[in-house]
């Protein structure tokens, strides 16, 4: 089997490329995305401050991320696709347990990929950030986070990955089925649409989430900033007993003040250990925010400081709060998965509806392909005005044409094979004639030898001088002859129903010109209950533009193709076979090979055929068939037919035949 030559290049090495190259796209995009979405405060990525807070600037933690997801993608792309890799192998073998196989992971393959990429990302960061004891406020952002970036990464990785495969099962295609794990419709779009909706509604809620914390923490900050300044710009060198009290008074419950001494020293003791607050107010807050100071990366607790000048020296003053009340997030989640869940039962009513009307079309269809006896008058109820509609309307037009069609042919079909009767007469009468006239000639001549003898006889009654044993030898001479015509009309009466039993099936339409296509549907058609009868299988491979057109009368070619195809199944001697017939373009001749792998042909049988009337099939058969299809080819159509046999492996005809060149004609390629 040839090599296909959409394999020159691995599945494996495609789908990892595809793979890498759409990470690599949505994690730039998301790059600058994820700072706005996850709240980082300003100024506090790729510097010297990151370094200190997180030991790594943002870029190379991105990075870093991005790269273990694609590493990990590409490591279930390699392990999946393995066997998938080793297709032309399996082609060289034929080996079609393996190729089965590989048509079942081809078919679940995209899903399976889809799957694996949304979910196992977002978990796997859920476990560790949970385990190293973040919070959960920024658990949550960064899982939703990482299940909306690989999402995006998994659907356009999805729609590749099943384009990719659709094309190796398209080259590698069988008449029936995939076998194995069965992905129906509803769970098609339940792996697609909702991974996709929840990822939708995730990022959309972070998005607004996080506009809501700037805008709500934009303001308190202005307010408390404002009161600050207006109460610690009118007093002149305030002690830290003042201090203090101011705070008091302008912080709103549940807000935290914070006093910080001129040597460090932080009150309360629990903002003192969140190394990230005390690095952003000392590095960042007054000279590039004005007091603006931020808890962490993505937790929406903010604070307002002010500088106070004392007789101690600077002390630095401001209060602390949330943005959010403490339900928020919980809330939040409760709400999503509200939605999730509503979301969830619609999709699965509109996917059951969808499946159900289609599995309807689809199990009508089945009962028409394999049912004996099927209604054509039951129609399937049109209830929906939409494609599956249409599909509806569609099967019940194939419903009402198939029945037409049907009694079209069997009406044709009946008229057909009788006068097709009549016309294989004429077309054989021809050897029928060259083969009798040699029996005839010699019955002719023994009768006129009975005729002497009986005329012998009658003159010799009377005659005295004619004895009984002169009499006995008459009759002797009598059955002699008698036993000399005897294998004579033995052999007619073979001739006789060998015409018979290649009579012709199909009318001779009397065109001077016909299509291949034309000739091979006649050949199904006559054939297709001998085949079953036979237990045979007809494979049609059709290599060829089927308008191409030969000339002559289609029923001479007919007849010789059928006559060639019934020898061959009955080379396999009512066993079960297979039987090819390929049909090719060689120059300005079409190729007819037919191929059995039944028996073969003798090779002193061989020898003579075609030159003479001589047959495989002993007592049951004459060789008139061969013979007279030799004679069509060469004598209709100017053609030529040849053999190849080996006993015990089969046999092969070649029929070539002129056809008509068309220079507009397009070749079939």
């Amino acid at each position: 089997m040839v090599k296909l030559r959409s394999l020159k290049l691995k599945p494996s090495t495609r789908m990892i490329l595809v793979n890498n190259a759409v990470s690599v796209i949505i994690g730039a995009v998301f790059y600058f995305l994820l700072p706005q979405v996850l709240d980082y405060p300003p100024y506090s990525i790729n510097n010297d401050f990151q370094i200190k807070v997180a030991g790594i600037h943002y870029t190379w933690q991105y990075v870093l991320i991005v790269l273990q997801i694609i590493v990990f993608s590409d490591i279930f792309i390699l392990v999946r696709l393995k066997k998938i890799d080793r297709l032309n192998e399996y082609l060289e073998k034929n080996d079609k347990v393996e190729i089965e196989k590989i048509r079942i992971r081809c078919h679940t393959f995209p899903y399976l990929l889809y799957a694996v990429l949304v979910i196992v990302p977002a978990l796997l960061s859920s476990v560790v950030l949970l385990a190293i004891g973040t919070n959960p406020v920024l658990v949550y952002k960064i899982c939703s986070i990482a299940l909306t970036f690989t999402t995006v990464i998994a659907l356009i990785t999805h729609v590749f990955a099943s384009k990719i495969m659709a094309g190796i099962l398209y080259d590698i295609s069988f008449t029936h089925r995939i076998f194995g794990r069965r992905i129906g419709i509803r769970t098609k779009m339940y792996l697609q649409i909702l991974p996709a909706f929840l990822a939708a509604i995730l990022f959309t809620s972070l998005v607004c989430y996080s506009r809501h914390v700037t805008e709500k923490g934009n303001i308190i900050f202005e307010k408390y900033r404002s009161e600050l300044v207006r109460s610690f710009s009118g007093r002149a060198k305030p002690s830290r007993e003042e201090i203090s009290a101011i705070l008091q008074t302008i912080a709103d419950e549940g807000h935290t003040p914070f006093l910080i001494d001129p040597e460090g020293n932080v009150e309360p003791e629990a903002i003192a250990q969140n190394n990230f607050f005390i690095t952003y107010l000392n590095d960042i807050a007054f000279d590039r925010t004005g007091g603006h100071v931020y808890d962490y990366y993505g937790v929406d607790s903010q604070a307002a400081a002010v500088r106070v000048y004392t007789y101690d020296g600077i002390w630095t003053a401001g209060i602390k709060y949330d943005v959010t009340s403490p339900g928020t997030i919980e809330l939040l989640g409760v709400s999503l998965l509200i939605l999730i869940v509503l979301y969830a039962s619609v999709l699965g009513y509109i996917s059951k509806s969808m499946a159900d009307d289609i599995s309807q079309v689809a199990v009508s269809l089945d009962d028409i392909v394999h049912g004996e006896n099927v209604d054509l008058d039951r129609k399937l109820p049109v209830t929906s005005n939409d494609e599956i509609g249409d599909l509806v309307v569609a099967f019940n037009k194939i419903l009402e044409l198939a029945k037409a069609n049907i009694e079209a042919i069997e009406q044709k079909q009946t008229i057909l094979i009788e006068r097709e009767r009549l016309a294989s007469l004429g077309q054989l009468i021809g050897g029928i004639a060259h083969n009798l006239r040699t029996p005839i000639m010699s019955i002719s001549g023994a009768i006129e030898a009975l005729k002497d003898l009986v005329y012998e006889y009658r003159d010799s009654i009377g005659d005295r001088s004619v004895n009984e044993q002169d009499h006995m030898e008459i009759a002797g001479e009598m059955l002699t002859w008698l036993d000399k015509m005897r294998p004579y009309c033995a052999y007619m009466s073979d001739v006789i129903s060998a015409v018979k039993g290649q009579a012709v099936q199909m009318t001779a339409s009397g065109t001077v010109r016909f299509t291949v296509d034309e000739a091979v549907k006649r050949v199904e058609l006559l054939l297709k209950h001998e085949l079953k009868r036979h237990h045979c299988v007809l494979n049609i491979m059709r290599n060829i533009d089927m308008r191409t057109e030969i000339r002559g009368e289609v029923s001479n070619l007919v007849q010789v193709l059928d006559n060639i195809i019934i020898n061959a199944m009955q080379a396999y001697d009512g066993q079960a076979g297979t039987i090819d017939m390929e049909i090719v373009r060689s120059g300005d001749n079409v190729e007819f090979i037919i191929r059995d792998y039944g028996k073969g042909i003798p090779q002193n049988v061989a020898n003579r055929l075609f030159r003479e009337m001589i047959t495989t099939k002993g007592k049951k058969g004459t060789g008139l068939g061969l013979y007279m299809s030799y004679s069509t080819i060469k004598g209709r159509f100017g053609g030529s037919i040849t053999f190849t046999s080996k006993e015990g492996c089969g046999t092969t005809f070649f029929i070539s035949i002129p056809c008509i060149t068309n220079s507009g004609q397009e070749e079939y390629k």
